[in-house]
């Protein structure tokens, strides 16, 4: 009699890949498929009538107001992505390499933005930025300016409540980057005759490049799905994607155009982080 050595397959490495799956396919996968393919049914008014066609990505990408609020979208968060890197890069050099015995609570004060709600924060910003804000009275008391600023609504004003609430992502990315660079690393060339200057810019700056670009792709993606922030900065004459989706669903219930806009947000976003992060592999 011949007996199997084989054991039996554990189950439980099984289940720990197959929820996190199900959980995936049931509220992302499926959604975004029910979303393509209404982007290719056409609509008669409020009406879907069931026939395929491509004349929704036609008419999204052949009007000017469509494409500036593509251009728009994507600008801001190619800004965004690029202001958070350069704000957080030294905040978290300096968060690392510090030996104050106050680096906790400044680690905890750099991460506080995301203690409070978007909102919260974004309103923060139109108080300081309207006509009768912080920034207008401050000029007009020093007389720098004679009329006040008209600074919402406006892509600036959207680009600056964004990288505001998107920085702790950049500093815990570059972060993780620093913590990980060996300091003997630096300590080498600069025995070899390297100044600080250069040691940064030939050893520590290429060493912590995944982190950066790891934080530009992280600040560039929430950036260009952001709702809340662009339309209270931006309002009505400013439209990003995200804020014209909802017109299409919510004002206009074109599920159709709506649909095909949030589609070009995916399938562009996609693209885009894909090539920058092979970018930014090959360079690191």
């Amino acid at each position: 009699m011949i007996v199997s050595s084989a054991r039996p397959r554990p189950i439980v490495p099984f289940l720990l890949v197959a929820l996190p799956a199900a959980f995936l396919l049931v509220f992302f996968v499926i959604p975004t498929a029910f979303l393509l393919s209404a982007s290719f049914i056409e609509s008669d008014g409020v009406i879907m009538t069931g026939v395929w066609t491509t004349q929704n990505y036609a008419d999204l990408l052949s009007r000017p107001l469509y494409q500036q609020a593509i251009l728009r979208t994507f600008g801001i968060g190619i800004a965004v992505g690029v202001v958070v890197i350069v704000l957080s890069y030294p905040l978290a050099y300096f968060l690392v390499r510090t030996t104050s015995p106050w680096r906790g609570f400044l680690i905890a004060l750099s991460l506080s933005p995301l203690l409070a709600s978007v909102i919260v924060r974004t309103y923060g910003w139109w108080v300081i930025l309207n006509r009768e804000g912080a920034i207008n009275s401050g000029l007009l008391a020093l007389g720098i300016i004679d009329q006040p600023l008209a600074l919402l609504p406006s892509s600036m004003a959207i680009t600056i409540g964004l990288s505001h609430a998107l920085l702790p992502y950049g500093v815990l990315t570059i972060m993780a980057s620093l913590n990980g660079l060996n300091p003997n690393v630096e300590r080498a060339a600069m025995s070899l005759g390297a100044g600080r200057v250069r040691t940064f810019l030939t050893v520590t700056l290429p060493l912590t490049w995944p982190g950066i670009v790891g934080g530009f792709l992280l600040a560039f993606a929430i950036a260009i799905s952001a709702y809340a922030t662009p339309a209270i900065l931006g309002g009505p004459g400013t439209q990003v994607m995200a804020t014209l989706i909802r017109s299409f669903m919510v004002q206009a219930l074109d599920w159709a155009l709506g649909s095909a806009m949030g589609a070009i947000l995916l399938i562009s976003s996609i693209a885009l982080l894909l090539l920058t992060s092979a970018l930014g592999g090959r360079r690191a």
